[in-house]
């Protein structure tokens, strides 16, 4: 057994494990020879998961399809796990929304922040207090470049990721005494589904797309050493530069850019 077992097996407990960041996770997680919990809606995508996994890595893997936005979905979860260790939690499970505030569907802005807030939240929650006892365990939050200010346009996404910023940091500091490390990964742009997904054109925005692999890589690095980390150098100037010239005008630049990259 290696010193990462030991820290954070033997199993990991990964949400949005089907596609993405979450996937890219997963993997390297297994890599490092964790058995893992994979939770997403897409059975058939889990499958596949599985198999995978379990081939190339030889790990166990367990899969729970799930709506994480369902009222006893965090239940369900501990229940399904009360019988293995989980020693990381990584819920990396979100979605965004691209538009004007005033003109998006309340209901999705609800839906937005609960799978993207109050879900992670009370997953580590439930899962914290079982590590506190055994005195370890880990935490990566996955937040993103857009909590380090408000964004025009995905202002609700920009909000909710800034939750779970400033959530996981100061569980860094809180769970220590428990042995627990906390990090939270904040990517820029990502080639997955997500950005795929938005009305916008990202190449007329000053981003560059990262592998999820090299993001995920960059968030297991940091757990045990940092409270967060940004994936990519361009990135950690963007999310720093709020500390060099006054918060508002990386505000006003972003809702010009992303006004400009809307596809019409």
């Amino acid at each position: 057994m290696n010193d990462f077992q030991r820290k954070y097996g033997p199993w990991a407990l990964v949400t949005g494990a089907n596609a993405g960041i979450g996937k890219a996770i997963a993997n390297e997680l297994a890599m490092r020879k964790l058995n893992i919990v994979a939770v997403a809606r897409r059975q058939k995508l889990l499958d596949a998961l599985k198999d995978e996994l379990e081939t190339e890595h030889g790990v166990q893997v367990r899969t729970l399809a799930l709506d994480l936005t369902e009222a006893d979905a965090i239940d369900k979860i501990d229940r399904a796990t009360r019988d293995i260790v989980i020693g990381l939690i990584v819920p990396a499970a979100g979605m965004a929304v691209a538009e004007e505030f005033n003109t998006t569907e309340s209901a999705r802005n609800t839906h937005t922040a609960n799978l993207n807030m109050m879900v992670p939240m009370q997953l580590v929650h439930v899962f914290v207090n079982k590590m506190a006892q055994r005195k370890r365990g880990g935490v990566l939050f996955v937040s993103s470049l857009f909590a380090y200010q408000g964004i025009p346009y995905v202002a609700n996404y920009a909000a909710t990721k800034a939750y779970i910023l400033t959530l996981g940091e100061a569980l860094h500091v809180e769970l220590q005494k428990h042995g627990i490390d906390v990090s939270v990964l904040s990517p820029g742009l990502t080639d997955t589904d997500m950005p795929a997904n938005l009305p916008l054109d990202f190449s007329k925005l000053p981003m560059f797309y990262q592998s999820p692999q090299n993001v995920a890589r960059i968030g297991i690095k940091a757990l045990g050493r940092k409270s967060t980390v940004v994936s990519g150098f361009t990135n950690k100037f963007y999310a720093w530069q709020n500390r060099l010239i006054p918060r508002s005008a990386p505000v006003s630049l972003f809702g010009f850019l992303i006004k400009r990259a809307f596809k019409f």
